[in-house]
């Protein structure tokens, strides 16, 4: 049996309304599929862009939970949001960034070049 990991907001707006398909997407089943997904989607860093495909920000979202795991307390939600914006500039622009950047971007997705 399926479960929302959290009540989806509350609203008339279409941006509600699309934030609420959103967590009508973030299922947990019995096997747990989503149980490990640490992204709050009340911060500013989990908010897709206007003209971000959705496609990019799936991807973007899964590097912010890989990100959020594995560097935890240390990062601020800044930190995390400007981290995540690098990451769609490098996968989908093909932007380069300095040894430090790269490192924590290919460290959580390693089809990103060091």
């Amino acid at each position: 049996q399926a479960v929302l990991a959290r009540s989806p907001p509350q609203g008339g707006t279409r941006r509600c309304r699309c934030r609420a398909r959103l967590w009508g997407r973030l299922r947990v089943g019995a096997e747990g599929g989503m149980a490990d997904f640490s992204v709050d989607f009340t911060k500013s860093y989990a908010r897709r862009r206007p003209d971000e495909p959705r496609s990019h920000y799936s991807s973007r979202l899964k590097f912010i939970n890989a990100l959020i795991k594995g560097e935890g307390e240390t990062l601020t939600d800044e930190r995390i949001e400007v981290l995540s914006h690098c990451y769609s500039n490098v996968k989908y622009l093909s932007n380069i960034y300095n040894k430090d950047i790269m490192g924590m971007l290919s460290k959580y997705d390693p089809e990103i070049p060091m």
